[in-house]
C-alpha cells in the first residue's frame, strides 16, 4: 500500500504525519506500505519546521530527512491512498486530478469516525497551542489509520 500525506507546504502537518506513520510501521513490524508527503502550496527543498522536528525528537521518533515538494500526477497515481488536511487540499487535488476521488480522504477521519471532514488546521507561525493541538490530532489519527490498514486489527 502507498500512502500519500498532503497539507499546504509539507513541512508541518504532512512530515510529521509520514515521520509517525514510519515510526509506527517499523514499530509494528507492518511490511509492504510506503509512505510520502507532499504540498499543494509547497516551495520545493524547504526543511521541516523545527517546531516539528522538536516533537518528534522529544517522543524519539526518528526524524526523517525531509526537503518539501509539490503534489504532482506521479504522487497521485503512485499512492493507494491520500490523506489530506483540509478541505481545500482535497478541493485541489480533485479539481486538478478527478480520478483521485475513490482513494482520497480528510486525516481527520481518524481522528473520530462520527466525524470524517474533520480538519486539522495548519499550526506554522501560530502559537504554542495550535501546535500541540495539531501534534496530538496527527498522533491520534496515524495510530487509529495503523489500526485500520492492518489486517486483523
Amino acid at each position: 500500500m502507498n500512502i500519500l500525506f498532503v497539507c499546504t507546504g509539507n513541512i508541518s502537518r504532512s512530515f510529521l504525519a509520514k515521520a509517525i506513520l514510519l515510526d509506527e510501521i517499523s514499530k509494528n513490524s507492518i511490511k509492504d506500505v510506503q509512505i510520502s508527503s507532499a504540498g499543494t502550496g509547497a516551495y520545493p527543498g524547504t526543511a521541516a519546521d523545527p517546531e516539528m522536528v522538536k516533537f518528534l525528537t522529544d517522543k524519539k521518533i526518528p526524524v526523517p530527512v525531509h526537503a518539501s515538494k509539490l503534489v504532482t500526477s506521479e504522487d497521485i497515481k503512485w499512492a493507494d491512498m491520500i490523506l489530506v488536511m483540509e478541505k481545500p487540499h482535497y478541493n485541489h487535488i480533485i479539481k486538478t486530478w478527478p480520478e483521485s476521488a475513490g482513494k482520497m480522504e480528510m486525516l481527520g477521519k481518524y481522528i473520530s469516525p462520527d466525524h470524517p471532514d474533520d480538519e486539522i488546521i495548519d499550526p506554522y507561525g501560530r502559537s504554542p497551542y495550535h501546535y500541540r493541538l495539531v501534534q496530538s490530532q496527527i498522533s491520534l489519527a496515524v495510530s487509529n489509520l495503523v489500526r485500520a490498514i492492518t489486517p486483523g486489527e
